[in-house]
């Protein structure tokens, strides 16, 4: 039911989808810019020293020598692939300052355009809240500026706590990795695909009920994120279940769209997928507290006319 509800209210709110993709193309184009200009200064040496290797000219004339050339020809380009495989290692070596330092701002500059997202984020959450409450109609950029500090106070701890969980997560799935593809290459990817689905289910799964409580209650930052938890206690395993096949769908819908219309396909699916997910916590925390809310113009639903399930 609620994803039946969760769909119907992104129906009627679709324009929405559009205002949030351009929010975050804009978003991407800021931060793609900026972080040329503070990564590309950082590693000029570096990669200058790579172009001057000319990686690609060398694996063209290797790949070039597997038909049809004589094997002194093959031995000699293969070899020199392996000259420039040990001067590429010895580029790496002795730019490790560069590289460490470039990596540590591109962490950074990543960490704060995941917070800058979950304030677009936020505000979709806000926005949907204000149709199901009372079926009003608020802008996008309205919005954003209205919820600015608020929505930033929680980005910055959703950000803060994603992240730390994905670094024990990432540490977890290439062990997972790493063992399994010594039995079997399918078989390492797929189950660290499945525990990479799985471990951001879980998260999902937690902080669903977060800005719900927010942005329906009220609630502070801390307040909203404990209430988040109960929440999760009482719907683990729905929430958690549905999560699971719901990630694993879109990546499917994700890939499928995305070869057949040369990756835009890709990039709408993402971003429709992402405004849904926040309307589908919406819906779960209005059914979880009991509270009516609009499915579109001509319906409302009251959770307590029958068993306040899911």
């Amino acid at each position: 039911m609620a994803f039946k509800h969760s769909l119907s209210i992104m129906t009627a709110r679709f324009s929405t989808i559009y205002k949030l993709f351009l929010f975050l193309l804009v978003l991407a184009i800021v931060f793609a810019a900026l972080s040329v200009s503070v990564l590309y200064p950082t590693l000029t040496d570096f990669i200058d020293q790579v172009k001057e290797l000319e990686i690609v000219p060398a694996i063209g004339d290797y790949a070039s020598t597997i038909f049809g050339s004589q094997p002194a020809e093959q031995e000699a380009a293969y070899a020199h692939l392996e000259d420039i495989y040990q001067s590429f290692l010895d580029i790496i070596a002795g730019n490790s300052v560069r590289i460490n330092v470039a990596i540590v701002l591109a962490i950074l500059l990543y960490f704060v355009f995941v917070i800058f997202m979950m304030w677009g984020m936020y505000s979709v959450s806000d926005i949907m809240h204000n149709y199901m409450s009372s079926n009003s109609k608020f802008g996008f950029a309205s919005n954003l500026v209205a919820n600015f500090v608020k929505a930033m106070r929680f980005s910055l701890l959703y950000t803060a706590i994603s992240l730390l969980y994905y670094a024990v997560g990432v540490f977890l799935v290439w062990l997972l990795f790493v063992t399994a593809f010594k039995l079997s290459a399918m078989v390492g990817c797929f189950l660290t695909l499945l525990v990479f689905f799985a471990l951001t289910a879980l998260r999902r799964t937690v902080l669903a009920g977060w800005a719900p409580a927010m942005v329906s209650d009220g609630m502070s930052v801390t307040e909203a994120l404990k209430e988040s938890g109960k929440m999760a206690k009482e719907r683990f395993s729905y929430l958690m279940g549905w999560y699971f096949a719901y990630y694993l769908i879109v990546f499917a819908i994700a890939i499928v769209f995305g070869l057949v219309t040369f990756g835009i396909g890709l990039i709408f699916v993402v971003i429709a997928s992402l405004m849904h997910a926040q309307i589908f916590d919406l819906v779960v925390y209005y059914r979880y507290k009991g509270k009516r809310y609009y499915v579109d113009v001509l319906n409302v639903v009251d959770p307590n006319i029958k068993q306040r399930t899911l």
